[in-house]
């Protein structure tokens, strides 16, 4: 039946047509989903119930989807950088990186930015949120550091290391050259302009 808000429900009774119950099901909101029973002649509705764990598995699916990208722990940029570098891949790869996602299912969307300076600085931030018509719940998070890269111009690995010291590994991947898109840890990302590092 798809998803559903729990005060629609009294507006179903045993006996409802499969047609009568769409009608109610396209005016449908919500997060849970509901699955309905119907006898086989007369197709009628006979019972109706919520799955709440497929609605908690889904829940911590769409968090872990959507949760911002490269979380890492706050603080200043004094740490030296780890690992190996590639100098003439970081100037190539030094930008301001942008993605935005949303899902059609549930309402929510998480937005995030990803700058990469050429002095070798990076910044992160990113904003989630999601609601219904019973509740919302919104989330931001970030971080800055000093970043170092490996590979080359198609795939590699950058190194994030915050300021307290903690390092992230992130992989990347070139998705379009025509269209400037990136991978950054299999989510997809525009470039959208020379890095803002002032």
């Amino acid at each position: 039946m798809g998803m559903n808000s729990v005060q629609k429900l009294n507006r179903l009774s045993p006996g409802m047509s499969s047609e009568e119950v769409q009608a109610i099901h396209e005016n449908w909101e919500g997060f849970v989903p509901y699955y309905v029973v119907f006898n086989k002649d007369p197709r009628t509705l006979e019972s109706w119930y919520a799955d709440e764990e497929e609605y908690q598995r889904s829940q911590a699916r769409m968090a872990e989807t959507l949760k911002p990208l490269l979380e890492g722990p706050a603080g200043g940029g004094a740490a030296a950088p780890a690992g190996p570098n590639d100098p003439d891949l970081q100037r190539w790869i030094t930008g301001n990186y942008y993605s935005f996602s949303s899902s059609a299912v549930v309402s929510a969307a998480s937005e995030r930015s990803f700058v990469l300076c050429a002095d070798g600085r990076f910044r992160i931030t990113g904003e989630f949120s999601a609601s219904s018509a019973d509740w919302g719940a919104a989330s931001q998070g970030g971080g800055t550091g000093r970043w170092t890269i490996s590979g080359d111009r198609g795939s590699g690995t950058i190194t994030l290391t915050y300021g307290n010291g903690t390092t992230k590994s992130v992989r990347y991947q070139v998705d379009s050259q025509a269209e400037q898109t990136m991978f950054f840890d299999q989510v997809k990302f525009a470039y959208a302009g020379v890095a803002n590092c002032g």
